[in-house]
């Protein structure tokens, strides 16, 4: 047959022979795509089975894998900070899952955020207290009327038979909590220690800690978990009247860290006496001593009855907008104090160590070396490094600690005078009275005090110490309104709830604020 060529002229064209070679090239492109096909399927098996196999090395190493998250993250947080400002959302949690902010931050689409990186977070949730009838600690938050009333009936229950056992292994807490801190790693694992700093913020800005305790072992533990940061210092002082054993407990435990120490000073110290500033002078000479250890910005100091109202970067973020002042209570003395300085105290002889306070002569005192009026406060104090460096070291301030040791409960009133002590010292206020600050406009520490209940704040729900409310968990709720750092007093003894609820409330409030850190970059 003849047939025309494409370009015109006569030829051949044999249909059936191209026709053949068509389903030749058809069934080699058949065999090619089920080949890639099989090699896909088994690349994917192999895959599979790798993950299988090395995920227990996964988990051992999640915490350098969380490293490499929050090193990514912290990069993206310090732009924020510079050029968009924190965010300021809400204490609801969030839900973890792909990591396409991640890979849009970072530029490295090979890290991806999953459950199996936050389990690292989940390790330190805390479980229910073992030892008491569980309540809702939500609800009390909230201020729940019910709640707070059943947890008060099961305070009562607690002291029934029925938790009679409960009640013996509580009152031997304390030598459980020593006795487990004899092996750290367990200790470490059991409490539930943070041991790693999650943001880029706390890591750039430790901070100190001077804690003065003299009893109750278990509450100083729990204070020391809830405030513990490995990238803090912390200095314990214990008074040289608390038995051996319970310095033995706080070295053992002490001896699990390495930025926990036991003051190398200790001192007996006495209600209302110059001891009870001396004990803070030995450990803020200790902290100063370690600032290339650590190199700490602000320092705080408690007492083995106080608790934090916030977290650690909440601290870190409050401290910060002092913009490098200190900030404690000072304010122009009422009458009534106005003898606790112009008047010699002495301390009564006390062979048995019992409890006395400060006794008033008639030996009128020499006026104060400072060139600035006595002002009053409190014994607690936020005070930046470069200040406790010059209060250590400057002659005149060494001179009025010497004129204050036989004042009465010169606590009260050395730090508070010595912060309006403009411009000597780094970070104070000019004695004028426009820069009086009192205890609820300060941040140090929030008290309610016996008398003022109704008038200036909420009746305690606890009872009354020495005039000073022990809370109970009918208080947490306005508690955690206010703006300060923390609160005293606290008492295991009179409400174990009060704490129980503020304590796991801090720790989910951390995890919570973590673990959206480490999810968008900032906070």
């Amino acid at each position: 047959m003849t047939a025309l060529s494409d370009n015109g002229s006569h030829g051949y064209h044999d249909t059936s022979v191209g026709d053949c070679l068509f389903c030749s090239s058809r069934r080699r492109w058949r065999h090619l795509t089920t080949a890639f096909y099989i090699v896909a399927f088994l690349w994917l098996v192999a895959v599979i089975l790798l993950r299988v196999v090395d995920r227990p090395t996964a988990i051992v190493n999640r915490d350098h894998l969380v490293k490499d998250y929050r090193d990514v993250f912290e990069a993206f947080n310090a732009h924020k900070m510079i050029f968009g400002g924190l965010s300021s959302e809400g204490d609801h949690d969030v839900t973890v899952g792909g990591g396409s902010a991640l890979q849009e931050v970072s530029g490295r689409s090979n890290l991806t955020l999953s459950d199996v990186d936050f389990d690292l977070l989940g390790r330190f949730y805390f479980n229910d207290a073992p030892l008491l009838p569980p309540s809702d600690c939500g609800a009390i938050l909230r201020g729940d009327e019910g709640a707070l009333d059943q947890s008060k009936l099961l305070g009562l229950e607690f002291k029934t038979k029925t938790y009679e056992k409960e009640r013996e292994r509580l009152k031997k807490f304390d030598d459980e909590l020593s006795s487990l801190a004899e092996n750290c790693e367990d200790f470490l694992k059991n409490r539930k220690y943070f041991t790693l700093t999650f943001t880029a913020e706390e890591r750039a800005y430790p901070l100190a800690y001077v804690i003065t305790v003299h009893r109750k072992f278990s509450m100083f533990e729990r204070l020391l978990r809830a405030i513990y940061q490995p990238q803090n210092i912390y200095c314990v002082h214990v008074d040289k009247k608390s038995p051996p054993e319970f310095l033995q407990s706080i070295r053992k435990l002490s001896d699990c860290f390495s930025n926990v120490f036991v003051a190398s000073q200790l001192t007996e110290v006495h209600y209302s006496h110059w001891s009870r500033v001396e004990a803070d002078l030995n450990c803020l000479k200790d902290l100063v001593a370690r600032k290339h250890e650590v190199p700490w910005k602000y320092v705080i100091n408690l007492c083995g009855q106080d608790f934090p109202l916030k977290t650690n970067l909440e601290i870190t973020r409050s401290l910060k907008t002092l913009h490098g002042f200190n900030n404690m209570e000072t304010i122009t003395p009422p009458g009534h104090k106005m003898n606790r300085f112009k008047f010699h105290f002495r301390l009564p002889e006390n062979p048995k160590h019992e409890y006395v306070t400060m006794e008033q002569t008639d030996v009128t005192k020499a006026p104060n070396p400072l060139d600035t009026p006595i002002f009053v406060g409190s014994a607690y104090y936020v005070m930046k490094r470069q200040a406790v460096e010059f209060i250590l070291k400057d002659k005149t301030v060494e001179a009025f600690f010497e004129w204050s040791k036989d004042t009465y409960s010169p606590d009260e009133h050395v730090w508070a005078t010595l912060q309006r002590n403009f411009p000597r010292v780094p970070g104070s206020h000019p004695p004028h009275a426009k820069y009086d600050l009192n205890e609820l406009q300060s941040i140090t520490r929030l008290v309610k005090w016996g008398g003022l209940d109704t008038s200036v704040y909420p009746r305690c729900t606890g009872h009354y110490s020495r005039g000073v409310c022990v809370y109970g968990v009918g208080d947490l709720p306005w508690l955690l309104e206010q703006h300060h750092l923390f609160a005293n007093k606290f008492d295991y003894d009179v409400d174990p709830y009060a704490i129980e609820c503020l304590d796991v409330w801090l720790r989910n409030r951390t995890l919570s604020q973590t673990r959206r850190y480490l999810s968008m970059g900032y906070l």
